[in-house]
């Protein structure tokens, strides 16, 4: 039997009746959600300033590149999990001669991890892999299906793996992660007014380092230790407060932090009381 003749995976057609994929900004929905198949374990459901919804991300690797971009004043779209119609990559598997991917004997609809649209019209589509996946041939002829698809529209399409995750970009993904992921249940007693009254303090010590001046306002206001960092953190997470991704968070001084302004108090996350 012909990949065109077997029929599409159930649970796929449940998502397209769902009209799972369509739309854009606050409207869209990715075509998969987080705890709907297994993963790698490092799934998370994040909020996002820029399009002001829920994402649902299946890695630390997909994680990353959404923050980037999420932090990127020239993108107005996020878009994850983007369905490529089945019609589509079934011609392009047949002009490639590969098995169109499947699952039982049951096709299976190709997904792209990330879209991203910019300010100026233009769109990058972004595959996020481990490196080691790479060398797998059902993988890269998935990928193959992506990239036909992707050309045949004339979008850039860029594949990125974990060997362009900076270290520095890890070790603040690990120090943030706890507060923007939604399924972790921590309470964070902050507001938004907390980080500007605090962006206000670290403005008077252009020079000194974030970390070290935190401890010492504590002790000058004779707050608990960890108080203003802590307030510090939330401000990252919920991008009342930016800062470089690709220098350590160690390292940042109080010059190097942005104070956004912002009136998006719905999207806080972390939890906060």
């Amino acid at each position: 039997m012909s990949d065109a003749d077997k029929p599409l995976n159930k649970k796929d057609q449940k998502r397209l009746d769902e009209k799972r994929g369509e739309g854009t900004g606050k409207d869209y929905v990715p075509f998969i959600k987080v705890g709907e198949f297994s993963s790698s374990g490092e799934s998370v459901r994040v909020k996002s300033a820029t399009v002001g919804r829920v994402h649902h991300l299946f890695s630390g690797n997909e994680l990353a590149v959404f923050l980037v971009f999420d932090w990127c004043e020239e993108v107005i779209d996020i878009r994850e999990q983007f369905p490529i119609p089945l019609a589509d990559s079934l011609i392009i598997c047949r002009q490639l001669g590969i098995r169109h991917p499947q699952e039982k004997g049951e096709l299976k609809i190709v997904t792209t991890d990330l879209i991203i649209d910019f300010v100026d019209g233009s769109q990058l589509v972004i595959p996020v892999k481990p490196a080691l996946e790479l060398d797998d041939k059902r993988i890269v002829e998935k990928l193959q299906i992506e990239k036909a698809y992707w050309e045949a529209k004339k979008v850039p399409y860029l594949i990125f793996t974990d060997q362009e995750v900076s270290n520095e970009l890890k070790i603040n993904l690990k120090w943030i992660k706890p507060l923007i992921d939604l399924d972790t249940e921590v309470e964070y007693p902050f507001s938004k007014q907390d980080v500007i009254d605090l962006a206000a303090r670290l403005a008077k010590q252009p020079k000194a380092y974030v970390a070290r001046y935190c401890a010492k306002l504590d002790d000058q206001y004779q707050l608990e230790e960890g108080t203003h960092i802590g307030i510090f953190r939330y401000g990252i997470a919920n991008q009342y407060l930016k800062a470089s991704l690709e220098t350590p968070f160690t390292e940042w001084k109080c010059e190097d932090v942005e104070l956004v302004d912002s009136d998006s108090a719905d999207l806080e996350v972390g939890n906060a009381s």
